[in-house]
């Protein structure tokens, strides 16, 4: 078998045709519906004040990013963003929220919101951080 290897960039289509493929893989071997939640806060301006990003298999949903604004940080948006993501579970069923964070992001933030930490690994992505793995149940 010959073959060459490529780097590619996310969003390029040979990215999306992998994605597709084990999504489409997945799917085949677990009866689970699949689909992204995503939710932009903009002000009256229409610039985005923050978002989040997520992606629901089965009963389960990975919150892939969540992201506010340095200027919007303390108001709530962020709260906000994760009871959207939370209803939004609710409504389908979903049993359990899980995501990752970084010891220099929030996970303090999750944790006052009711995620426990199920993971770590320590000295990652540098010595002296601590990548955070935490679940919610619904």
């Amino acid at each position: 078998m010959n073959y060459r290897l490529e780097k590619v960039a996310g969003g390029s289509d040979e990215y999306g045709f992998v994605r597709n493929q084990l999504l489409a893989y997945n799917l085949k071997n677990v009866d689970a519906s699949f689909e992204f939640i995503n939710f932009i806060a903009k002000n009256e301006n229409r610039e985005i004040m923050g978002g989040l990003f997520s992606r629901r298999f089965g009963e389960g949903i990975f919150v892939e990013m969540l992201w506010v604004d340095e200027n919007s940080r303390k108001s709530g948006l962020g709260s906000r963003l994760l009871q959207e993501i939370e209803q939004a579970g609710r409504q389908q069923d979903v049993k359990l929220i899980y995501l990752d964070t970084f010891s220099f992001q929030a996970p303090d933030f999750y944790k006052k919101h009711g995620y426990e930490v199920f993971g770590t690994l320590d000295d990652f992505p540098v010595p002296g951080c601590t990548k955070y793995f935490l679940k919610k149940t619904l």
